[in-house]
C-alpha cells in the first residue's frame, strides 16, 4: 500500500524536493529515498534519508499501532448495532465511499481547472475501487451467512 502526500509543492509533487522540509535534491546534496505517492499528481515522492524518512517511518508506525489497536477492540461480525453492516462496520465505510463519490461528481460538473480536475479524477478513483472492495466484501460476507 502507498502512503499518499497532499498539500505538495510543485517540485515535491514530481520528486525534486523532500516532502518532509522541503530541501531540493541537488548533487552534493541530502540523498533521496522514494517514501510514496503525490495524491494530486499520483506521481512518486522523496525525502530526505536523514532525518526526515525517520520521522515519516515513526508516523506510520504510530498509525498501525493506532489501526492495531482499533482492530484488537473490532466487534465480531454480525447484523448488530457492532457489526460490519453497522454504519460503524464496512456497511457505513461503503456508505461513506459512495457520499465521496457523489460529492466528486458534484464538483467535476462545475470545475474547469485542470489541477482541480485531476485531483477529482484521483479521488474518485480511489473511492470507487473502495466501494466495489467493500460492496464485494459486503456480499460475501452475506452469501455466507446464508
Amino acid at each position: 500500500m502507498e502512503r499518499y502526500f497532499w498539500h505538495l509543492t510543485e517540485r515535491q509533487a514530481v520528486g525534486l524536493e523532500c516532502v518532509r522540509c522541503g530541501t531540493a535534491f541537488r548533487r552534493g546534496g541530502p540523498v533521496a529515498v522514494p517514501v510514496g505517492r503525490s495524491a494530486e499528481r499520483d506521481g512518486e515522492v522523496s525525502a530526505c534519508r536523514t532525518p526526515c524518512v525517520e520521522q515519516i517511518a515513526a508516523e506510520a508506525q504510530d498509525m498501525a499501532d493506532t489501526m492495531r489497536a482499533a482492530a484488537a477492540s473490532a466487534p465480531a461480525p454480525g447484523w448488530g448495532a457492532d457489526s460490519s453492516y453497522s454504519v460503524d462496520g464496512a456497511f457505513g465505510e461503503l456508505l461513506r465511499d459512495l457520499h465521496m463519490l457523489t460529492g466528486a461528481e458534484a464538483l467535476l460538473t462545475t470545475s474547469d481547472e485542470p489541477e482541480t480536475v485531476r485531483w477529482l479524477l484521483a479521488l474518485a478513483a480511489r473511492h470507487s475501487e473502495a466501494a466495489m472492495t467493500r460492496a464485494r466484501l459486503l456480499l460475501a460476507q452475506m452469501a455466507g451467512e446464508d
